[in-house]
C-alpha cells in the first residue's frame, strides 16, 4: 500500500510518500520551518519508531518555501552516522556546488568581500507571508544554506558528495529499496540559466574568488529572485487555458528537480516549480500517460501547466499546495491523504 500526504505549508511544498510493504519512504520538499515543526516532524518520529528509513529526501529547487524546512529537519538529524530524527540514505539538491567544480581556484575574497558576504548571509531566507508564523522561522533564516549542512553532516548528496546534477542529462535514474526515481528535469540548459544568473549577479557585486566556497550566498540570492508571478491558477481562471496560459520566467523555477516515483505498483508525478515545456520534452517520446496521482507545479499557476502538457497527462488525483488548505481532485474532493491499493 502507498500513502502521500500533503502538509499545510502556507505557499509552498511538502509531501511525504510511504510504501508500507516495502518500508519505502520519501520526503519531497519541506515547506516552512513552521510546516516541519509542526506536521512533518512528529510523521518522521513515527517512521523511524516504525522501522523506517528516509530512503530520499529531495529539495526541489531553491525556493523559501520549499527549503526552509528542510534546512530545520536536516540541521535538527545532526550528523548522517549518528541521526536524531531518522537515518537519510539519500539527498537530491542542486546546488552552487553541484554547477561547478574545483577547477576555479581557491578563494581570493579580499576583505570588503567577506563584509559583503556575510551581509547577504544575514539576509537568509525571506519569511513566509503569515506574520503568525514568524516568529517559529527565525531559527531557519539564520545559519548556513542546506548544502553546508549536507556537507558538513556527512550525508549522501547526489548519490556522492553532491558534486553531481540532478538533472535529466546527469544523476537521472535512482533505484532504492524496491522504488524507481526518475528525474523528469531539469536539463542542463536550465542549470546553466541559473549558474549565469548566479555569476552575473557576483560580478554585479564585485566578488571575485571560488564559486564553490560561497553556496550560502547562492542559495540566499537565489531565494531573493525577483520575477512576476502568476496570480490565476487552475483551480480559480475563468477563462480558456490556452488564452491564460503565459509562459513562467523565473530561473529557480526552471531549475525545479520534477519526479516519477515508481513503487508498489503506483506511478506518482511530482512537478516541483518546473516549466511545463520541459515537462512536456521529458514526456512527450512515450506519448500521454496516467498516473495514480500528479503534483502540479507551482501550486497549480497557469504558467507552469500549458494545454499542452494536459494532453500527455492524467490522473484522478490532482494535488496543488494551496496555503493550509487540502488540494483538491479533479471531482472536488479532498485529498491531503490517499492511499492507493495495487
Amino acid at each position: 500500500m502507498v500513502e502521500l500526504k500533503s502538509y499545510p505549508a502556507q505557499n509552498g511544498d511538502a509531501f511525504l510518500v510511504k510504501a508500507t510493504d516495502t518500508q519505502f519512504a520519501m520526503l519531497i520538499d519541506g515547506g516552512y520551518a513552521n510546516t516541519f515543526q509542526r506536521y512533518v516532524r512528529p510523521d518522521l518520529a513515527e517512521l523511524a519508531a516504525a522501522g523506517y528509513e528516509l530512503n530520499v529526501v529531495v529539495s526541489t529547487h531553491i525556493d523559501a518555501d520549499h527549503i526552509s524546512g528542510l534546512l530545520s529537519f536536516l540541521r535538527l538529524n545532526g550528523r548522517d552516522e549518528a541521526p536524531t530524527i531518522i537515518p537519510v540514505r539519500e539527498v537530491l539538491h542542486n546546488s552552487l556546488r553541484s554547477l561547478v567544480t574545483s577547477r576555479m581556484g581557491a578563494p581570493t575574497l579580499r576583505t570588503d568581500d567577506v563584509a559583503l558576504l556575510r551581509a547577504i548571509r544575514q539576509r537568509g531566507y525571506p519569511p513566509p507571508s503569515s506574520s503568525a508564523m514568524m516568529n517559529e522561522e527565525i531559527s531557519a533564516r539564520q545559519g548556513s544554506s542546506l548544502a553546508d549542512i549536507l556537507r558538513n553532516g556527512g550525508y549522501r548528496w547526489n548519490s556522492h558528495d553532491g558534486t553531481l546534477l540532478v538533472s535529466r542529462d546527469g544523476l537521472a535514474d535512482l533505484r532504492t529499496h524496491g522504488a524507481h526515481v526518475t528525474v523528469l528535469g531539469p536539463s542542463r540548459l536550465r542549470l546553466d540559466a541559473l549558474q549565469n544568473w548566479w555569476i552575473s549577479e557576483i560580478r554585479r557585486l564585485g566578488l571575485v574568488g571560488s564559486w564553490e566556497e560561497l553556496d550560502d550566498v547562492f542559495e540566499f540570492l537565489c531565494v531573493h529572485e525577483v520575477f512576476d508571478p502568476a496570480v490565476q491558477t487552475l483551480t480559480s481562471c475563468d477563462g480558456d487555458l490556452r488564452q491564460l496560459h503565459v509562459p513562467d520566467d523565473s530561473i529557480t523555477n526552471g531549475s525545479s528537480i520534477s519526479l516519477l516515483v515508481e513503487v508498489e505498483g503506483s506511478r506518482l508525478l511530482f512537478l516541483g516549480d518546473a516549466w511545463p515545456e520541459d515537462i512536456v520534452a521529458a514526456l512527450q517520446q512515450n506519448g500521454p500517460a496516467v498516473f495514480d496521482a500528479i503534483k502540479v507545479a507551482h501550486h497549480g499557476s497557469t504558467r507552469n501547466t500549458s494545454p499542452e502538457l494536459l494532453t500527455l497527462i492524467d490522473s484522478p488525483h490532482f494535488w496543488r499546495s494551496k496555503h493550509s488548505h487540502p488540494a483538491t481532485g479533479r471531482n472536488g474532493s479532498k485529498c491531503s491523504h490517499r492511499r492507493f491499493h495495487h
